[in-house]
């Protein structure tokens, strides 16, 4: 996807401006990839009239362009380099925090949950309850907890909505610590988390296995205490704008 996130920005698009080159993407997308030859065979137009309009889509990022070696010498290939144009019409304003509201909640205040082990809480200072029982997950300690973990299933927050009434709202985001490993069983787990709000799927992200072998020096951990646990997690931040965007 190539997002477009100014006017200045969008002038690149002009690329699209000429059926020529309108016609080129229509048949890289029809064929995955053709070389330089092909394309101009089936345009019927010159090589070298062809060169010009590939490095204008070239350039602006809309297809990208390989040399490849062959019995004959190199030859380029083309191909659409992306799925989708998001433009973002008007640019977002700052606000310096006025017009935001924000809150934190701890990673135990789960309000529904349904897990699998392997899977546990622990607080800084102790594990809460067993291992790999999930009953636990609704004991009253959870809410000391500052780690989860398990296999398979889902958490569930409910997060206050303590804005003025009929105030509308143009972004939510949420910045979370997530790691893919299992304390003690499997260090290099990658893991499929996806994120819904109010029952609606916004998306799935795979997250990368064995991140404390990545990452030890940037870590977030809760080791070195009785617990005797420590995960490495890296912070992420999923944003879901809510102002009317053009998908091309």
């Amino acid at each position: 996807m190539l997002h477009i996130k100014s006017v200045e920005e969008g002038l690149k698009i002009v690329a699209l401006g000429s059926e020529l080159r309108i016609n080129i993407i229509k048949l890289l997308i029809e064929h995955t990839e053709l070389n330089m030859n092909e394309l101009a065979s089936s345009l019927g137009v010159t090589n070298g009239a062809l060169t010009s309009h590939i490095k204008k889509l070239e350039d602006c990022g809309l297809i990208c362009v390989i040399s490849e070696h062959n019995g004959h010498g190199n030859q380029k290939i083309c191909r659409v380099n992306v799925d989708k144009l998001l433009v973002d019409i008007a640019p977002k304003q700052s606000d310096d925090g006025k017009n935001t509201y924000t809150t934190d909640i701890k990673v135990g205040y789960f309000t529904d949950y349904e897990v699998l082990p392997t899977c546990g809480l622990a607080s800084s200072q102790a594990i809460i309850g067993e291992v790999d029982d999930p009953r636990y997950f609704a004991h009253p300690d959870r809410y000391q907890a500052d780690i989860v973990w398990f296999t398979k299933g889902y958490i569930e927050y409910v997060i206050p909505n303590l804005l003025p009434p009929l105030q509308k709202i143009d972004q939510i985001t949420f910045s979370v610590e997530i790691g893919s490993e299992a304390p003690g069983i499997n260090n290099d787990w990658p893991s499929d988390i996806t994120i819904s709000i109010n029952n609606v799927e916004l998306g799935t992200w795979t997250s990368p296995g064995g991140i404390s072998v990545m990452f030890q020096e940037f870590s977030h951990q809760t080791g070195g205490s009785p617990t005797g646990i420590s995960m490495v997690c890296l912070r992420w931040l999923w944003s879901i704008s809510l102002e009317p965007l053009l998908m091309v």
